[in-house]
C-alpha cells in the first residue's frame, strides 16, 4: 500500500469532499433552527484556524513515506483500531466498573488539584487516564510502537509549533493591551486545557485512531473519518448546549468539532507527531473560552 501523499490537493479529495457536504448540510440545518450568529462565529474560528494549519503545511516540506506494514500485520491493525474506537465510544459514559473508575478518579483530583489554576481538576485526573494510559498500555500489547503513535518528536514540529504560538502571542497582547485578558487568566485556561484534553484527546484520535486507520485505509478517508468521529464523540457536551435537542446537537458535531478534527489530524499527518496538534489543540481551546 504506497503511503505518499500529497496535503496540497486535500480540498480536491472525495473523502474531503463528503466531510465538505456534512458541514453544509449541518450548517443549513443549524441555521434553520435560529443559530445564525453562533454558526457565524464558530466559522469564522473555524477559517482562522484553516489559515494557521495552511500556513503550517506551506512551512513545512512533505514527510517521507510511512513504511507500509506487513500484510499480516492487517488483523492485529484493526483489532487495534476497534479497541479505540471503543474506549473512545464508552469514555464518561455510566457503564458499571468505568463509571466506578472514571468517578474515583475524578473524586481524587477534586482533592488533589487546585481549581483556580486547573478549572476541572477531576477531569485532569480521569482524561489522561481514560484518553492515554488505557488505550497506550492496550496497544502497546497489541504490539503497537511508540513512535507509529506519533509520541516521537516528529517532521518539523518545531516551526508548526512556533505559528500557533505566534497567533496565541498577537491575541493575547492585543487582548492584554485592551485590557480583557490577563496573564493569570491565559495561564489558567492554558494549564486546564492541557490537563484535561490537549494531548490525551490528540493521543486517542490522531495518536491512535488516525494511524491505525492510516495504515489500513487510504490516508485521505484515514483523515475524514477520525474527524467525522471526533465531532461525533462531542454528540453528550452538544445535547447540554442545546437543550437536549438530539438533531441540533449532532449537527453542531458536523459544524463546529469535526473541522478542528481535520485540521488537528492534517498536522499529526504532516509532522508525524502528537506535538504540534497538542499544541494547536490547547491554543483553539484556550481562544475559544476567551472568545465565548
Amino acid at each position: 500500500m504506497n503511503m505518499r501523499h500529497n496535503n496540497d490537493s486535500l480540498v480536491r479529495l472525495p473523502a474531503l469532499q463528503l466531510l465538505g457536504l456534512l458541514w453544509l448540510a449541518s450548517a443549513l440545518y443549524c441555521l434553520s433552527q435560529g443559530h445564525a450568529l453562533v454558526l457565524g462565529l464558530v466559522t469564522v474560528a473555524s477559517v482562522v484556524w484553516g489559515l494557521h494549519t495552511w500556513v503550517s503545511v506551506r512551512i513545512t516540506d512533505s514527510p517521507p513515506p510511512d513504511p507500509s506494514p506487513s500484510v499480516g500485520t492487517r488483523g492485529r491493525l484493526w483489532l487495534q483500531t476497534g479497541i479505540i474506537v471503543i474506549l473512545a465510544a464508552i469514555a464518561n459514559q455510566p457503564l458499571p466498573l468505568w463509571r466506578d473508575l472514571v468517578d474515583g478518579l475524578r473524586s481524587w483530583g477534586e482533592q488533589m488539584l487546585p481549581v483556580a489554576w486547573v478549572g476541572g481538576p477531576g477531569n485532569a485526573v480521569a482524561n489522561p487516564v481514560q484518553y492515554f494510559m488505557i488505550p497506550f498500555l492496550l496497544l502497546l500489547l497489541l504490539g503497537a510502537k511508540p513512535s507509529a503513535l506519533g509520541l516521537q518528536r516528529g517532521h518539523q514540529s518545531g516551526r508548526v509549533c512556533l505559528v500557533w504560538l505566534l497567533l496565541l502571542l498577537v491575541i493575547w497582547v492585543a487582548l492584554l493591551t485592551m485590557g480583557q485578558l490577563p496573564v493569570q487568566t491565559l495561564a489558567r485556561r492554558l494549564i486546564g486545557n492541557a490537563l484535561q484534553n490537549g494531548f490525551f484527546e490528540e493521543f486517542l484520535f490522531r495518536g491512535a485512531l488516525q494511524s491505525r486507520l492510516t495504515r489500513l485505509i487510504a490516508p485521505n478517508w484515514a483523515l475524514a473519518v477520525q474527524a467525522i468521529l471526533f465531532g461525533l464523540w462531542h454528540v453528550n457536551a452538544n445535547l447540554n448546549l442545546f437543550a437536549g435537542d438530539g438533531w441540533s446537537a449532532l449537527a453542531w458535531c458536523m459544524v463546529a468539532q469535526a473541522p478542528l478534527g481535520l485540521l488537528l489530524g492534517i498536522l499529526f499527518q504532516r509532522t508525524r507527531s502528537l506535538l504540534a496538534p497538542s499544541v494547536a489543540h490547547v491554543i483553539m481551546n484556550a481562544l475559544g473560552q476567551t472568545f465565548g
